[in-house]
């Protein structure tokens, strides 16, 4: 055992050559920062979202703090301080950009029953309806589960080229579902 230079404490681990509560109380505080989502008003921490700023907090402390400081534990939530950045996430941009990935055109006497049925919303058109979508994978899943519920179904699928991303060329899909009896 020793004995704390500070507040004569003995101790049997020093840090910064004083006992834990002496070191906690010189100790400045730490800053963590988290970036919260106008849009949703997510919190998010290397690209993790969470909903509660408690959940980001606790987050950030067993993924990097408890590597760093061993007595994280022991740590006042007053040397904690949170920096909160503004941003909009992937998922808001996506939504409110109208970025439109996919297009699916349901045709046939059967697209008003199949927009009712599945509770579609979408623009009338001629010969049926379009619903436009800004996720692909949205779209194919919408598509395979018309093909389940309406056996006889047919698909068509048309790309559209619509500009590069990254050097990568980036297509619109069409996808033309004809629902008959």
């Amino acid at each position: 055992m020793a004995i704390c230079p500070r507040c004569g404490r003995e101790t049997e681990k020093f840090y910064d050559n004083l006992c834990l509560n002496c070191y906690l109380e010189r100790m400045k505080p730490i800053t963590i920062n988290i970036k919260v989502c106008k849009k949703c008003g997510r919190y998010f921490i290397s690209n993790k979202g969470f909903e509660s700023l408690d959940d980001a907090i606790n987050f950030y402390i067993k993924k990097f703090l408890r590597k760093k400081l061993e007595f994280i534990d022991y740590l006042p939530k007053e040397k904690i301080n949170v920096n909160l950045k503004e941003f909009v996430c992937k998922e808001c941009k996506e939504k409110y950009s109208r970025k439109i990935e996919a297009i699916i055109q349901i045709r046939g006497n059967k697209s008003k029953e199949v927009m009712r049925r599945m509770n579609l919303e979408g623009k009338e058109k001629d010969r049926g309806f379009d619903i436009e979508f800004s996720s692909k994978e949205d779209a194919k899943q919408l598509v395979k589960n018309i093909k389940k519920k309406y056996k006889k179904s047919r698909v068509k699928i048309s790309r559209k080229l619509v500009g590069l991303k990254n050097g990568k060329k980036v297509y619109k899909d069409t996808f033309a579902v004809i629902v008959n009896e």
